[in-house]
């Protein structure tokens, strides 16, 4: 029950972070074809909310679904009726899929708080596009084993996340296993899967003591996810008005208080990066009280263990 209020404007820093706008960076083409060279590229974000990823989108642009046969093991009868929308998709749009080569951590190596993702053609085995030999060879350099190979053309690049969402240079001098971050990068990917399978190990188990519900009165908020969002409750102190509340988001925390000033009324580290400019709030109440619900846009749609209180 109770009236709900919007304030997409309670979302903390923009995909760009504190950096100034028009900015640069490097980022490198690995191309298909194993005789040609890496190339270092330039690319500029010129608005809050630009990235990479949507640039490239462009770069993809083209060619038709040629793997039709995949197409029906995927979606059956239904997938004529799909192939005009994946087709102009596949022509005019273009589409980006992310692979993590290392994620952003305290400890990333050369620089802080930095991922190094490859950007590759969603629909490039659909195309028939040549298999990227090399792009796949990195990954497994990364300590990574990719489900399937990488179609046409990928393109490196570094993502940021501290103090702001934003691009960072990346250079083809670095794309060499002596590099600090691919010399990290293998152990640095086993720890993070050795984490998710201690997280999946222990959701799995059954606990012995409160429940799920028990615990979230307890401690004041509650999480929910999706592989693409992150849905956190927060319950507020009695009086607390949706002109006082402030909800700040950055790329790795939330932080729910009053504009007032004071100790926050919760504050939360998150497993990785979100879009701060894709987050929206919401407040509602119930029998036991006012509620605030946030809803965040995970940067890279994946499982995420549980967010830790930050005191």
């Amino acid at each position: 029950g109770g009236g709900f209020g919007h304030n997409p404007s309670g979302c903390g820093h923009n995909p760009s972070g504190d950096h100034m706008l028009p900015f640069e960076f490097t980022y490198v083409k690995i191309p298909a074809d194993e005789a040609l060279d890496y190339e270092e590229l330039r690319g500029e974000i010129s608005k809050a909310g630009d990235s990479l990823q949507a640039q490239l989108k462009a770069a993809f642009a083209g060619g038709s679904i040629k793997r039709v046969d995949h197409l029906r093991q995927t979606y059956g009868r239904d997938v004529e009726s799909k192939l005009d929308t994946l087709n102009r998709i596949a022509q005019e749009e273009g589409s980006v899929e992310l692979f993590a080569l290392t994620k952003p951590s305290k400890s990333s190596q050369p620089v802080p708080h930095a991922g190094v993702y490859l950007y590759i053609d969603e629909m490039g085995m659909l195309k028939d596009r040549p298999v990227n030999r090399r792009a796949f060879e990195l990954a497994r350099s990364c300590g990574l084993e990719p489900e399937q190979p990488f179609h046409g053309e990928a393109y490196v690049g570094r993502v940021l996340v501290e103090p702001g969402l934003r691009q960072a240079d990346f250079h083809a001098a670095e794309v060499v296993s002596s590099s600090p971050w691919m010399a990290s990068a293998p152990a640095e990917n086993a720890a993070y899967a050795a984490a998710m399978h201690d997280y999946e190990q222990a959701a799995k188990a059954k606990q012995v003591g409160p429940t799920e519900e028990e615990r979230s009165e307890a401690r004041g908020w509650s999480w929910s996810q999706t592989a693409e969002e992150l849905e956190v409750s927060v319950r507020l102190p009695e009086g607390v008005s949706k002109k006082e509340l402030k909800v700040a988001i950055t790329a790795t925390r939330l932080v729910v208080g009053r504009k007032a000033g004071g100790d926050p009324i919760t504050q939360l580290a998150l497993y990785a990066p979100v879009s701060a400019d894709e987050s929206t709030w919401t407040m509602g109440s119930d029998e036991r009280g006012t509620t605030v619900c946030i809803e965040m846009e995970k940067l890279h749609p994946e499982t995420w263990p549980q967010p830790e209180k930050v005191s």
